[in-house]
């Protein structure tokens, strides 16, 4: 073969291999950059990210995984939907890990807001359980009003997992995955028997079962602010901790910067209406032993 030729095929080779070289380091160099950054982005200090911890609350600015149909079911009302934008519920309730086939109480459950959205996340694998009230005592035909209520909403038959009870105290031990509390809190009471209330929180949950706690923040941290059915949360996050719950997060998700805290946005006059007020949204656990 000519002496001319050779060289061209071994200057040929060299490049192709060159490419091939070039292109194994670059994919190189980019798989360890992704180890090490965990692929996130970038935090706020500059740097990037850690890889998400499974086992941690969610983020709660992170979008929610639930259907945003759910929303639209044909059974919910003008109000709910007002109360929607205000609430962020599919964002909160991701939050706390709703999940299909859990069990989960909604606690003093009132006009079903909840429950209607709840019942669609756990799916039909899945129960919720409606207590209409907070207290171990309910008022006479409390049940039958809710059930006529759950009636009005079931057009679809989306609500046929949900069971409606009177009180806590109707529900076994252990039995529940989790149990979601909205602005009842600050009204069990003062604080020795908030902290008392507790235990009948634990008793229905699961070894390991979740409570979500949201009520109506107060800038008063020596006492619940009854005026305008609002409380604390530090104050709160505490009492729910002296009583036997695990603290896993808290979410800054309905956080309002317009509140003064002093109202509780059911007058007219007031400048926030009460589903856009300042809440604090609590993650606890059952400790699972």
């Amino acid at each position: 073969m000519p002496l001319r030729r050779m060289s061209l095929r071994r200057m040929s080779l060299r490049r192709r291999l060159f490419r091939i070289s070039s292109t194994l380091v670059l994919a190189l160099l980019t798989m360890a950059v992704v180890a090490c950054t965990g692929g996130g982005e970038t935090g706020d200090d500059g740097g990037q990210a850690a890889a998400p911890d499974t086992d941690a609350p969610r983020d709660a600015t992170s979008a929610s995984n639930y259907d945003p149909a759910i929303l639209n079911d044909i059974g919910r009302n003008e109000d709910d939907r007002y109360r929607d934008g205000g609430f962020k519920p599919l964002e909160v309730y991701g939050f706390f890990g709703v999940e299909p086939g859990m069990t989960v109480v909604d606690l003093s459950t009132s006009g079903m807001y909840n429950a209607h959205i709840l019942a669609q996340i756990v799916g039909l694998e899945g129960k919720v359980i409606a207590t209409t009230t907070y207290r171990d005592i309910s008022r006479q035909g409390s049940v039958e009003r809710t059930q006529g209520i759950l009636a009005r909403r079931n057009i679809s038959g989306v609500l046929s997992n949900v069971e409606i009870v009177a009180t806590l105290e109707d529900i076994p031990d252990n039995s529940i995955d989790m149990l979601i509390t909205v602005r009842n809190y600050h009204d069990l009471g003062p604080s020795e028997d908030r902290i008392a209330a507790v235990s009948r929180l634990l008793r229905v949950l699961k070894p390991g079962g979740i409570l979500g706690a949201i009520d109506a923040d107060s800038n008063k941290t020596d006492e619940r602010d009854e005026s305008v059915h609002r409380m604390n949360e530090d104050m709160a996050r505490r009492e729910i901790e002296s009583g036997g719950f695990e603290f896993l997060g808290n979410s800054e998700l309905l956080y309002n910067p317009q509140d003064t805290f002093d109202f509780d946005g059911r007058d007219p006059g007031d400048p926030i209406h009460r589903y856009y007020i300042q809440r604090w949204v609590l993650k606890f656990r059952k400790p699972p032993n």
